[in-house]
């Protein structure tokens, strides 16, 4: 991964993020949207050099009071500005459709790799972990599509202005003189010089904004998590009437974003000066040009018009990028976010191939089984800091058995259930993960948003029996959320924590798995809702395998065997027989 990161050329990142979408199943669309825009683009040029050549002619009917002509070129100018109405408004239109399909692509194209096989999760413990890779996917990806297209397109338009406006100054320049000397392209050598020392030292002064966009939008996708985790913890923080210290945390994480963009201003003023005055003098130097020879009568008004438009072209084209550089009080298109955009991007998307490679040649093997039995061989589990937390670990759980795992805080009881879902990467052995359908129950339970009835049939997507529906609230003691099943609500700020636990038991019932997995799920609960809880399980799933996490004492008897890790490595397997009451 760092050998890939170290490949910081831009159009290697470029190139990188760009060929995925025109070799996609959308390609064709790809590729047909650009050639459009290539074409349209030409045809603006063209639209603009018209435009140029008829102000030339126009100006010098005017100035030879030919009435025919100036009647003529006021037709042929209603004629040109329709063209380029029509062009611009197809333009726009191709422009916007080509961005949003990369927008669209993109994002599903990340989105799928970052939620296939727990990529998402393994990039959240990673020590090399990348920062809000949800802002990438969601902000940095519109930019950058919207940036991939105007951005090239505008150079495009550039590059043939020059072309086509510097052949018409090169021809232009043969009537005109310096001091009464004649230089052969006089007016395109002095757009050449004038651009080109521009461009450079706006460059020179502008180059630590590639670097302040990049860190600013780190400081400000850090602010927002830590405004989304407020929100997510505000009854805690309400409680614990700890406003005042969350408020003076989060303006201490505010205050980078502050600082950089002061940055940014301070760097951006020197840019702007320069931009300004640079396009200030840009608008008399062809009349500087040009105007002794109108003054010794060499050319007309007309041909002074047309010096000044075919002039103006073709240095607007070659300051593009002086245009172009930074957004903060321009206005224009930013190449320095685009450039920080691009960083961002390709190293998401070289951790997310990093993470995937890695998930094909793991350090624990995991098997998918065929039945619901768990079969773990010569397990090491370790963190990413590569501390081991178990060693050695050799388990079988046949099918129906109810194991319950303890030990000390950090002795790995948590990891450990990680490894049974499959989705543990720090370690060594083997690990065949229950078959069949396997519910996962964490001490605070996913509830996503939307009606009620979609948080009971979570992961899955099934119709449900109401009438069961509601005798399994009944029975976990939320029968008054059985007229609430079609409700759309934030359930888990509605829900108490406690409830939310119940839901998810209720959830096991209605689901109906061969495998259940509880990581401190009846944390929440009194005993006397835990016994409920699990009473209710196991006379609703007699068969099925149930794998539990817990500290107290009062689950012991729901269980057949007791998993002990000692919190140095060691564990101790341990039949249990399970009390008369707690037998399903």
């Amino acid at each position: 991964m760092d050998e890939q990161l170290a490949k910081t050329g831009f159009f290697y990142r470029l190139r990188y993020l760009v060929t995925p979408f025109f070799r996609s199943e959308r390609k064709r669309a790809a590729w047909l949207l650009t050639i459009v825009n290539i074409v349209l683009t030409l045809l603006v040029v063209a639209a603009n050099y018209a435009i140029v050549v008829w102000n030339g002619r126009f100006y010098n009917a005017m100035q030879k009071y030919d009435v025919n002509q100036l009647w003529f070129l006021g037709f042929i100018f209603f004629a040109i500005v329709a063209v380029i109405t029509v062009i611009s408004t197809v333009q726009q239109y191709t422009i916007q459709k080509l961005q949003i399909e990369w927008r669209g692509w993109f994002t599903n194209y990340l989105l799928g790799r970052w939620m296939h096989n727990q990529v998402h999760y393994r990039m959240q413990i990673d020590a090399t972990k990348v920062d809000n890779p949800d802002q990438r996917i969601s902000d940095d990806v519109d930019f950058f599509a919207g940036q991939s297209v105007n951005l090239p397109i505008s150079a495009l338009q550039s590059v043939v202005t020059i072309a086509s406006f510097g052949f018409m100054l090169w021809v232009l320049s043969e009537k005109l003189r310096m001091f009464g000397v004649y230089i052969p392209g006089m007016l395109v050598w002095f757009n050449l010089i004038y651009a080109v020392g521009g461009t450079y030292l706006l460059v020179r002064i502008g180059r630590p904004l590639f670097y302040l966009n990049n860190i600013q939008q780190r400081a400000v996708g850090d602010f927002r998590f830590e405004l989304i985790r407020v929100r997510d913890n505000s009854e805690t923080i309400a409680t614990a009437h700890s406003g005042a210290a969350e408020s003076t945390r989060l303006s201490t994480r505010f205050a980078p974003v502050v600082e950089i963009f002061y940055r940014r201003i301070r760097r951006t003023v020197l840019v702007n000066l320069f931009s300004f005055s640079y396009t200030g003098a840009s608008g008399i130097l062809p009349f500087l040009l040009v105007l002794p020879s109108y003054l010794a009568k060499r050319v007309l008004i007309g041909t002074v018009s047309q010096t000044f438009g075919a002039f103006n072209q073709t240095q607007s084209a070659f300051a593009f990028i002086i245009n172009n550089f930074s957004t903060l009080g321009s206005g224009y298109l930013s190449i320095t976010e685009w450039r920080a955009v691009i960083d961002r991007l390709y190293t998401l998307e070289v951790s997310l191939r990093h993470h995937e490679q890695e998930i094909t040649a793991p350090e624990i093997v995991y098997r998918a089984g065929t039945t619901s039995a768990l079969v773990i061989d010569g397990l090491t589990l370790a963190l990413p800091d590569h501390r081991v937390l178990l060693n050695d670990l050799n388990l079988d759980v046949p099918p129906g058995e109810r194991l319950l795992v303890s030990g000390p805080t950090g002795s790995g009881k948590s990891t450990l259930i990680r490894a049974i879902a499959g989705i543990w990467p720090f370690g060594a052995g083997t690990v065949q993960t229950p078959g069949g359908r396997v519910l996962f129950i964490p001490q605070r339970p996913y509830l996503p948003n939307g009606a009620l009835i979609q948080s009971l049939m979570f992961p899955y997507d099934e119709p449900l029996d109401r009438a069961l529906v509601g005798d399994t609230l009944t029975s976990v003691g939320l029968g008054r959320l059985t007229a609430k099943l079609e409700t759309v609500e934030p359930w888990d700020r509605e829900l108490s924590p406690g409830e939310q636990q119940r839901i998810a038991f209720a959830r096991c019932v209605l689901l109906r798995p061969d495998v259940i997995i509880l990581d401190e799920a009846t944390s929440a609960l009194d005993e006397d809702y835990e016994a409920l809880m699990y009473r209710t399980l196991t006379m609703a799933l007699p068969h099925a395998t149930i794998i539990s996490v817990g500290h107290r004492s009062t689950i012991v008897k729901y269980h057949t065997r007791r998993l002990r890790l000692l919190g140095d490595g060691g564990w101790r397997d341990e039949v249990i027989a399970p009390a008369p009451e707690a037998v399903g």
